[in-house]
């Protein structure tokens, strides 16, 4: 894989972790029947998730990638990242961003009920 498909593969999956964060209060706390269970679902796919971060952060590891910031201005994100002295910076739009995000979960969720 190419550097900036690495770094897309992690940021994807960084993302989805925070955005998890910031949806898991809301779920638990809405005007549900079963919020707990809504909760309780939302946490396992936040820990699958998570594993999958760390598998793509170890690859960019592996291949001597380092994340040096992100940053969050007008809509778009981006990531300045360094590799063999290098350094340059990936960008993309947050609404392609959290499409993209929501077609990682997407395809996950679609695995782990293919393997259940």
């Amino acid at each position: 894989m190419e550097q900036n498909e690495l770094i897309m593969e992690w940021f994807l999956w960084h993302r989805a972790v925070e955005y998890i964060k910031e949806d898991l209060p809301e779920v638990e706390s809405a005007d549900m029947r079963f919020p707990l269970i809504a909760g309780w679902v939302l946490r396992r796919i936040g820990s699958q998730v998570y594993q999958k971060e760390k598998e793509a952060a170890l690859v960019l590891k592996e291949n001597r990638i380092r994340i040096v910031k992100e940053k969050f201005d007008q809509g778009v994100l981006f990531v300045v990242w360094s590799y063999r002295g290098n350094t340059d910076i990936f960008r993309i739009n947050e609404g392609r961003l959290r499409a993209e995000v929501q077609k990682k979960i997407g395809d996950m969720m679609k695995m782990m009920t293919e393997i259940r």
